[in-house]
This record gives C-alpha cells, structure tokens and sequence, in this order.
C-alpha cells in the first residue's frame, strides 16, 4: 500500500486476516464480506462466507440493483464441511473461491455459478481498522475482534449475458470468535469513499442499554478515531433507507460531514431474530463526491409490528 499518513490508532497484526481457530460453542463463527458498488451502472453485490466452531462453512452471494433487474441475483449455501487446515490463502465454499495475497491488503474473490459470475481483486488503500484498537474493544457478543477496511476493485461480473466492468470503491470486514444477533436492538454500520485519501466509516449500535461508536475518519493525510456520531436519517414506509446523513466527530478534534442516498436495497438475514437492509449509496463527504454502503439492522419483531400495523391502516 503506497501512501503517507499519520495515525493514532494501533496497527492489526496482519496474521487476523487469515482464518482463525474457533472455540467449539454455538455461538463460535467466523465471517468475511465483501461488498461491491457501481452507482453509475445501479447494481452492487456482496460476498459473504462464514465457518463455524464445528468446520461447517456457507456463502451467500447477490448481484442487485436496478441494473440487474426487479429481483435480485442470490445463491447461498450452508453447513458445508471444510477441513480445519483450509484457510483464506485458498478458500472454497461452493462455487466461491476467495485467495489472500499480501496480507491486509490484497485478496481474489470468484464466484461462479449457472446463474451469475463474480470476478475481482480487492486492493486496499488504507490500513485496516480493527474494532479492539477502540478504548472500547470490540464488543464481545460481536466477535473476539472485527476489522474493517475499504479499497479498490477491479475485475468483472457477467450475468444475463451481460458483462460488466468493476472498478472503483470497496468495502470489506472480518470478525472472529462469536456472534450472538440477538442482543441487538439496532444498528447503522456506514462505509463511503471519495477518493483514495477521504474517506469514513461508522457503526453505531443500540444494545442492551448502550450505545456503542466505532470508526474512523480518513481524511488530510491522517487517520483517527471516531468519537461521536449525530445522525439524520430518513427511511420509507417500508422500512428502507431514503437518506441518511451524519455529523462525525474524531480524536483529532475534526468534524466530518456525511450524506448518502441509497438506490437500492436487499434484506440479508442471517439469524431468525434480525434483518440487515443492505443498501448501495451515492454518497458526499465534505461535499465531495463518492459512494459506498449503509447497514441498517432492525430486529424481526419490529419488522413484523410496522408491517402489522400497515396493512390495518390500508
């Protein structure tokens, strides 16, 4: 990664980014996402692969958007048997294969299936955030620890005979140890990019009586800490995301302005109690053009009232 910048945030060992030994509980897991953006073509995607405390691993991969179409492009598996000494250096869950290269900053993901093909390379451009350099650490029902860290993409992805090019903003993340959905109550995770060097990401999660903040603001040739985070947000009948923009405060004492806009949203649900709306966004930061990806998390139980209460209404 050839870039200059400052920052008070502790480095992540680059050994996290390769796969992790799990306790044996029902909670253990281990998850990697990937996630695609092309604003100006309407279609985004995600790559998602996991592997539990027993060695079964999954992957769910969409292709979305109005320039796929109404309906989303999905395939997912689970409870696939790997073996404990595969790792991420050659990683095959199905039709997925995902290969790091130097760690923390560069990796390969194809998917290839009857229905869609999903090919890049993933270069990061900053260094990876991890949730445990946080006075805070990573909060334990999330995961022992979770980095984040955004990038470039370059490959392609064909479906319905078509083809087309991918460049331009990534995003991905990497948690390890356990995961329990059910203790949250909501939360907005945020990743936007306006160019090499400006850049932000925010989670801000409702849970159990507190309010958790974590991120970092990349911006002037330095990386901090994000401390505070006053968010407007707008959402549709349905539940989706419209617009949501936030004020951003970091332990430099900077204040960064966020605006984004999604165009388009998929519900991933990947516990029975919690649906992620999953959105692709347009995005400005300090006014300056970009794009990248909104996570709302709401719990099912709020879901079903507000459509509930809907269809009395109508």
């Amino acid at each position: 990664m050839q870039r200059v910048y400052t920052t008070d945030i502790k480095p992540l060992d680059p050994i996290h980014d390769n796969r992790h030994k799990l306790g044996s509980g029902p909670l253990a897991r281990e998850s990697l996402a990937y996630l695609l953006q092309l604003p100006e073509e309407g279609v985004a995607g995600i790559v998602y692969t996991w592997v539990n405390g027993e060695g079964r691993a999954g992957c769910a991969v969409t292709l979305f958007g109005p320039g796929i179409g109404p309906e989303p492009l999905i395939e997912s598996f689970d409870g696939i048997a790997v073996a404990a000494e595969m790792d991420f250096f050659d990683w095959r869950v199905a039709g997925l294969q995902l290969r790091l290269g130097t760690l923390l900053e560069t990796a390969h993901i194809r998917y290839q299936s009857d229905k869609f093909e999903i090919d890049f390379h993933f270069t990061a451009s900053q260094p990876a955030y991890a949730y445990s350099s946080h006075k805070g650490g990573c909060p334990q029902w999330i995961a022992h620890d979770r980095f984040e860290q955004q990038g470039t993409q370059s490959g392609l992805i064909r479906f319905a005979g078509k083809e087309i090019a991918l460049r331009g903003y990534t995003q991905r993340d990497h948690s390890w140890g356990t995961r329990d959905w059910g203790v949250n109550q909501h939360w907005k995770w945020i990743h936007a990019q306006a160019g090499p060097e400006l850049s932000v990401h925010f989670w801000k999660l409702e849970s159990m009586g507190q309010t958790l903040i974590r991120g970092y603001v990349d911006k002037n040739g330095h990386i901090a800490q994000v401390v505070d985070v006053d968010i407007d947000f707008e959402m549709n009948d349905d539940m989706t995301t419209r617009v949501v923009n936030a004020d951003i405060v970091d332990t430099a004492g900077r204040s960064t302005r966020f605006q984004g806009v999604p165009f388009a949203t998929f519900y991933l649900s990947p516990d029975p109690m919690i649906t992620l709306f999953e959105s692709p966004i347009s995005a400005f930061i300090d006014g300056q053009p970009g794009g990248g990806c909104c996570e709302v998390m709401w719990t099912n139980s709020l879901i079903n009232y507000v459509k509930a209460k809907a269809e009395v209404v109508k």
